[in-house]
């Protein structure tokens, strides 16, 4: 018999849901969601051109597997501390599934990791809730704003989402359901670990201050100090070590700091240099966090009343579980005065579960669509917000030379019939799902919500970032075209990964030391990268601009971020006026040795 001294004298959820577990993999819901992930993530894939960091990651697996070098990331052949190669690894994996590294490699890890992390929510939840609130609260997690956005992309985010959701479920399943700590130390911690690997040290500090208020909290001291604590934070160091220790060797030990600071970039996010704007943040940011999770987030609304706890039953374990853990994670994401919304995204799937649990309530709730709390309330609401997104886009697409909202344009008139299709279909089947309060008719409602924002997502969305997407391919092909066989591209500082995807062989990086050539280059073409962010240079020699290329995330006529290519002059004439600059410095150069060799030995002469 399991104890059941950890559920505050309520019943161990195992003992009345064991058979719940057993029978998980013939529910169909199950397979619905598998269904919806494949439809809404796989689909359209590599349509949208490669964007943001996802080329900076490609980069990186890239040069692994060129040098045969898996423990440090690099870039243009020099060391990239930046973060934890985890990505990387992945999408070297990946490659190896797709035979070559190509989009559909690139962004594999990402689809299969939000696949992964809605299956895990289910089956989480099921532990604690019945069929209907665990497939909400999975479908709610895959079809929120912000996974839509980053879930299909090749971002470490979406990594580090399943590591640190497997992290605090399986340490939790493990301490409510199984009174185990060897499964929750030990599996927590190791999942934990890969979080760090993929992220840097978000995912494990969250996992051990969870834990740890939670078991204070609880006053749970025998379950905190425990030797599988000890043994599985033995594991996670063993797991981490595995990695940077032959990462330090390799370099050093500032290296091996900045790469669990992203560069050494987190501190930034703590510097306060404009009071009104860390004010203005703190006052935003929980909305922008409540936006990143529509339509999901308004079922939030029920969680503090007293009618939402009041039948809560077996689902106030995880409950007070997940509420601690969003306690604690929350600060972290909201006080950093350039913090963004997607930090606080590994923490979706713990808010996930609540949305399953609010569906859940309401459901139970009578069916009266004037009572606040009813399940009936929030299908209406639904279905009047589908119906206003059907109306808006295909309004745009009919007046598209006004280009409403940008959506004139991008969407096709195929694409723009499909969709008002599936916005009726959508609409009558959440109206259909409001005639019977049982289980196939709610299930119904969840699904046209969670289907219909994936539609408008993979649809609208993509098509209007296909639109305005950068993609400076073709010009990146006409400058690696314009470089004849036997000469080489070199750049003057790192230049942008984006170009560099496109490039595709390697680019050596060279320093320009007191506005000099690099004496050890004989190379005719080069590049360097101007930006924001990058120091401007000087180049110290006559040469002739080739191209410029836009490295933006998106079109733009006034770029901030280029790379500029140019070519050496090699005429005589520029030959010789090289030469004779550079003789000339040497020449300065030696004459000022040779007078300060000579004050010297006048100095010693007058001393004698």
């Amino acid at each position: 018999m399991m104890r059941s001294g950890h559920l505050d004298g309520a019943a161990w959820p195992g003992a009345s849901i064991a058979g719940r577990r057993e029978s998980v993999w013939r529910e169909r819901e199950l397979y619905l969601l598998v269904l919806l992930v494949l439809g809404v993530y796989f689909s359209r894939l590599t349509d949208l051109t490669i964007r943001g960091e996802e080329s900076r990651w490609a980069r990186v697996a890239h040069e692994m597997m060129e040098s045969g070098d898996w423990i440090v990331p690099r870039q243009q052949g020099a060391p990239f501390p930046d973060r934890p190669p985890l990505n990387s690894w992945a999408i070297i994996g990946a490659s190896k599934l797709t035979g070559q590294l190509n989009l559909a490699a690139i962004r594999l890890p990402s689809v299969l990791a939000t696949l992964l992390t809605t299956l895990l929510i289910y089956f989480y939840s099921r532990n604690f809730l019945a069929r209907i609130g665990a497939f909400g609260s999975a479908a709610a997690f895959a079809t929120m704003a912000q996974v839509l956005q980053l879930g299909r992309v090749a971002e470490s985010d979406a990594l580090l989402t399943v590591c640190a959701a497997g992290a605090l479920f399986s340490w939790h399943y493990g301490y409510a359901c199984r009174n185990s700590p060897p499964l929750a130390w030990i599996a927590g911690y190791a999942l934990a670990a890969l979080a760090g690997l993929a992220k840097g040290p978000q995912g494990p500090v969250y996992f051990v201050a969870i834990t740890s208020v939670f078991l204070c909290c609880r006053r749970d001291w025998q379950f905190l100090f425990n030797r599988w604590h000890l043994a599985g934070f033995t594991g996670f160091a063993l797991i981490i070590g595995a990695w940077q220790l032959p990462f330090y060797l390799a370099l050093d030990a500032a290296s091996a700091q900045a790469v669990w600071s992203e560069g050494g970039e987190v501190g930034v996010r703590f510097q306060y240099h404009s009071l009104g704007r860390a004010l203005e943040h703190w006052v935003s940011y929980p909305f922008e966090v409540l936006i990143c999770m529509l339509p999901w987030s308004l079922m939030l609304s029920v969680l503090p009343t007293r009618w939402f706890w009041r039948d809560v039953g077996e689902a106030r374990p995880m409950a007070m579980f997940l509420l601690t853990a969003c306690a604690v994670a929350f600060p972290t994401c909201w006080l950093p005065a350039s913090s963004r919304a997607r930090y606080f995204m590994s923490l979706y799937p713990c808010v996930a579960p609540l949305v399953g649990l609010a569906i859940q309530r309401c459901w139970e709730s009578p069916q009266v669509s004037w009572c606040p709390r009813s399940w009936d309330r929030y299908l209406v609401t639904g279905a009047g917000l589908i119906a206003i997104a059907g109306f808006v886009v295909c309004t745009a697409h009919a007046v598209g030379g006004s280009n409403l909202l940008g959506l004139g344009q991008s969407v096709s008139t195929g694409f723009a019939l499909a969709y008002a299709v599936g916005t009726v279909a959508a609409t009558a089947a959440i109206l259909w799902s409001r005639m019977r309060h049982d289980h196939g008719h709610a299930l119904t409602g969840i699904l046209a919500v969670a289907g219909f924002m994936g539609l408008s997502y993979t649809g609208v969305v993509v098509d209007m970032q296909i639109q305005t997407s950068n993609d400076p391919s073709a010009q990146v092909a006409a400058v690696r075209e314009k470089i004849p066989p036997g000469e080489h591209l070199v750049s003057f500082n790192r230049i942008h990964h984006l170009f560099a995807y496109y490039f595709q062989q390697p680019i050596e990086l060279l320093k320009l030391c007191d506005h000099e050539v690099p004496s050890d280059t004989t190379a005719s073409y080069f590049c360097f990268g101007e930006g924001p962010d990058i120091e401007k240079i000087e180049i110290p020699f006559a040469w002739d601009r080739i191209a410029v290329i836009s490295c933006e995330r998106a079109r733009s006529s006034n770029p901030s971020t280029i790379v500029v290519v140019g070519k050496r002059r090699t005429t005589p004439a520029d030959a010789q006026f090289d030469e004779d600059v550079t003789a000339r410095k040497r020449s300065f150069y030696l004459d000022l040795d040779s007078t300060a060799a000579q004050i010297r030995s006048d100095e010693t002469a007058i001393q004698d």
